[in-house]
């Protein structure tokens, strides 16, 4: 039994990989159970291949790593892997550690129980510490329906939709107004923020108008660095010089001194 299974989990990630979707259905049972218990969802039959193939669609398959081996008790597998979702730009935007428990019963996949969290970010060590409390809350995120990885592909949405767009020139940019833009509720923007990021709304937006700042312009002749924040959207200069010298480390004056040949692009 143990051999049968082993060989059927290792063809179903082997078909994975290759975003083998058709194959994959191949090897689940006409009754297989999908449960995801980090969102608190539970898919059978038709729906949890309609649920595996919304995961191929969006995952990057190249960014999965295996953590440990499959292991197999008769006619379960466990397996570990990590997944990490990244930005059209390439930045890290969540890791994903998971552990899957895999059913197999006559050849064929019938349950697979997914208990997935997001891993913190090293390179928001400094900001999360702000926010400790916060990441408690992690594992209620079946409050707001999104599987772990599905708050990842919000991030990478919501990313994509503000380099897009640049939506913080609008001092008065509301969550609101972002949540209709973007498709996705005004809780579940807050949840990826607060307790994955570790950011508030208006911390994550100042910190993209300080990104665009530093990538994209210069001051203007009127107005030194105040109009330079203007531009970016920020309401005021004590919010700007707040916002610049978290993302810079510095002030804006420091930072043009040492920049003194940027240019508008």
């Amino acid at each position: 039994m143990q051999e049968v299974t082993l060989r059927v989990v290792t063809e179903h990630n082997a078909r994975w990989a290759q975003a083998d979707l058709v194959g994959l259905c191949a090897l689940y049972h006409l009754d297989i159970v999908f449960t995801d218990h980090y969102a608190g969802q539970r898919y059978a039959g038709d729906a949890a291949k309609n649920h595996v193939a919304g995961i191929l669609k969006r995952s990057q398959l190249d960014s999965l790593q295996y953590t440990d081996r499959v292991r197999v008790d008769e006619d379960t597998a466990t397996l570990c892997y990590r997944e990490t979702i990244r930005s059209t730009a390439g930045d890290e935007l969540l890791r994903v550690s998971a552990c899957d428990i895999v059913r197999v019963v006559d050849g064929l996949i019938v349950a697979i129980d997914e208990y997935a969290i997001p891993e913190a970010n090293a390179s928001l060590a400094g900001t999360r510490k702000r926010h400790a409390g916060n990441t408690q809350g992690i594992g209620a995120i079946g409050k707001i329906g999104l599987s772990a990885r599905e708050v990842g592909f919000l991030l990478a949405d919501l990313d994509g939709w503000i380099r897009a767009t640049l939506p913080f020139r609008d001092p008065a940019l509301s969550l609101p107004q972002v949540a209709q833009a973007t498709g996705y509720t005004r809780n579940q923007i807050s949840f990826a923020l607060n307790q994955v990021r570790g950011v508030s709304f208006f911390d994550y937006v100042n910190r993209k108008r300080v990104e665009h700042l530093l990538s994209n312009v210069v001051p203007p002749a009127a107005g030194g660095a105040l109009g330079w924040a203007e531009a970016a959207g920020f309401r005021s200069a004590s919010t700007f010089y707040a916002a610049f010298r978290t993302a810079t480390g510095m002030s804006p004056a420091a930072w043009l001194h040492t920049h003194e040949g940027t240019r508008l692009k």
